[in-house]
Parts: structure tokens; sequence; C-alpha cells
């Protein structure tokens, strides 16, 4: 079990360094394939969220990024942001102008975002299926990225709040955020206890058991969820 689980720690930062070395592979030059509005039927950027509490966006900044597009274009360190009420991608062109790129024009996202701690990486995908509020068209975060996927569901919403001294009302965003774990072409919503992940391991009871009490799991912690699919895929899914 301990050599497992030094192997799924591995397994995991390998998959982080290689989103983060990414951003230097691949392109061009200092801008690598920088793109242009006309580039993917882009529009010019509008700010529709003056006076609004909070952000739309994932990340507020823009932040490099590699940008996989529908039609299997690829575009390399592109400053990007996604909004998430729309579910569309900001992006700044190769002239300094702010567009949009439509609603399921962008398959796949990879942000790199550079931190004290050196560079971290963000995976979005589109192309899921539908389920609760969400469509195909509709972002999610992958946490983990294997055949058992974990992704998370950020919906950003605008809401309008009253403060009951004042009787001011203003507006805000707020965001929800889901668990879902994707396999074989079904989407599942996580429930974050024991008994959801245990129906996971069919056949595989006594592992699953081993893994807990071994670990000691906190089924409300992401991270330490994305350890237990790592080792659900090292059983159901090896690699060769």
């Amino acid at each position: 079990m301990k050599n497992s689980l030094i192997g799924i720690i591995a397994f995991l930062l390998s998959v982080q360094m290689g989103m983060a070395q990414a951003n230097t592979i691949g392109t061009t030059g200092k801008w690598g394939s920088q793109i242009f509005l006309s580039d993917v039927n882009g529009r010019a950027f509008e700010n529709k969220y003056d006076g609004i509490v909070g952000s739309p966006y994932f990340l507020p900044d823009y932040k490099y990024a590699t940008i996989y597009m529908s039609d299997g274009k690829k575009y390399d360190n592109v400053k990007a942001k996604i909004n998430l009420v729309e579910h569309e991608v900001v992006f700044m062109d190769s002239k300094g102008q702010e567009g949009y790129i439509g609603k399921g024009l962008v398959s796949l996202i990879h942000f790199y975002d550079t931190t004290n701690a050196g560079i971290k990486g963000y995976m979005f995908k589109t192309g899921l299926p539908k389920i609760d509020n969400q469509t195909n068209l509709s972002f999610y975060q992958v946490l983990y990225p294997e055949v058992g996927q974990l992704v998370k569901s950020i919906n950003i919403t605008i809401e309008e709040r009253g403060n009951e001294l004042s009787g001011e009302k203003n507006k805000e965003f707020v965001t929800r955020e889901n668990l879902y774990f994707f396999e074989n072409g079904v989407m599942q919503k996580v429930k974050k206890d024991k008994a959801f992940f245990a129906a996971l391991f069919v056949g595989r009871e006594a592992d699953f058991n081993k893994y807990v009490l071994a670990t000691k799991i906190n089924f409300k912690d992401e991270h330490q969820i994305v350890m237990l699919l790592a080792y659900y895929n090292g059983l159901y899914h090896p690699r060769e």
C-alpha cells in the first residue's frame, strides 16, 4: 500500500509538471501562436458587469494559456481567462485587443498561473454529457484527467441581494461548485461520503477498505479524493 501511494503521488506530480512545461512547448518566438479575433470568429470585448460585486472569471487576471479549438486548431501562449457566467473564453489578441471566443468553440484550455511556489496549471474542458444544469457547452475544471475522471463544475450566477438595515439592493456574483465522476461516457454527481466511492470499487471492495484504513481519507477533501481516484485508476485502468 505504501509503495502504491508513493507511485500515485509521483504520477500526480508528473501530470502537474507536464502541464506547466506545456507553456513553452510547441510555440514559435516570444508570443507563440498568438491569435487574432478573426482566427476564432471572435467578437470584441464588452464589459457587461459594471457595478456587480465580485468577478465572473475563474481567475480575474489574464493568464497565459494554451487553447484547443473544437475544429482542431491550437493556439499557444495566449493571454486568456474563462467567463463562468457565460462559459466563454475572453482573450487578448496579437494586437492587444480584448475579445470573446463564443460558447462551444473551445474544447480544452490549459492555464498557467505563476506563483511564489512555481507555475500552477489549470485545465478546463467542454463536451461532457448534459447533467443537472450543465450542457455539453459548459466548462469543467479537470481535477484528475485519467479514464475515470474527476471534474468540477464551477457555475457563477448574478444575484440581487438586499441590505436589511439600509434597504439597498446590490448585485453580486455567486459561485456554486459540484464534483462529478466521468467514466465510459457516464457522468455521476459526486457525493462526498464513503458510500459513494465504495460503490465505484465493484469487485475490489477489499482494496477500497484497505486504502481507507491506511490513509484515513477525508471524503470531503478534494485533494484526497483526487488521490483516491488515482488509486482507482491504478486498479481498473492500469497503464502498460
